[in-house]
């Protein structure tokens, strides 16, 4: 079974009228979703926005079931030097934090970076980023040659003016900005569940220019390469 999460119902409104034999179970609060998609069984679930609500709701899944891997599909805002706009497809290669650390006078300085005390025995030394290139990183290369590769950065703030736009580009290096991707990675990583990542874009950062946002449009492309990953997904071994 595949686990696919989104934050929002918005970005799995494709996805949910093509789910086949379609069941309907409670989780928490939440209605959890369960079928077929192109011959795969499924569960379908929706976190709601930000990294609280994502962790929050994935460990909840994880705990109850075991999938062989979560799909994490949504939109997100694309970088400027990152060459992507509206429509298109991004897979991500890692997810970054983008802004746990503190901001100081002469720069960022990563969480990771600060002279903070870490017991490994008794809690998980943070990481910065989480890594997400595997095979199933490559399948959606290979499914969706024009989708686009590279680092996600997580954030709980988002870049809606240029100057925050440039900064955490030019120190992450990331393609994407989104605000559950890392928290994500986070769980998965403890749980060790593969994660994919998929996202359309919806609007370039650094502006609150309505006339440069289509939510919907961003949240269509991720779910069509997701469907087209699954239509593609391997047989499993015995």
């Amino acid at each position: 079974m595949l686990l696919i999460i989104a934050a929002a119902p918005l970005e799995t409104t494709l996805l949910r009228k093509q789910l086949q034999n379609c069941q309907i179970e409670q989780l928490g609060a939440a209605q959890i979703l369960s079928g077929s998609l192109h011959s795969q069984q499924v569960l379908l679930a929706h976190s709601g926005v930000s990294q609280t609500a994502m962790a929050l709701q994935l460990t909840r899944l994880l705990e109850r079931y075991s999938p062989r891997a979560v799909l994490l599909c949504g939109c997100g805002g694309s970088y400027p030097d990152s060459g992507l706009k509206n429509g298109d497809l991004a897979v991500a290669s890692e997810e970054i934090c983008g802004d746990l650390g503190v901001a100081t006078e002469n720069g960022f300085i990563p969480l990771e970076q600060l002279d903070i005390p870490q017991q490994p025995e008794l809690v998980p030394v943070n990481q910065q980023s989480y890594p997400l290139q595997s095979e199933l990183t490559d399948l959606a290369c290979r499914v969706l040659p024009q989708s686009h590769f590279g680092p996600f950065v997580t954030v709980n703030c988002c870049s809606g003016h240029k100057t925050l736009s440039d900064e955490l580009e030019y120190r992450t290096g990331g393609i994407c900005e989104s605000m559950e991707g890392a928290a994500a990675a986070q769980v998965c990583a403890e749980y060790r569940v593969p994660l994919l990542e998929l996202r359309g874009i919806s609007n370039p950062t650094g502006t609150r220019d309505p006339q440069q946002w289509d939510i919907k449009l961003g949240a269509e492309a991720a779910q069509q390469g997701l469907l087209e990953i699954i239509k593609h997904w391997p047989a499993k071994q015995d």
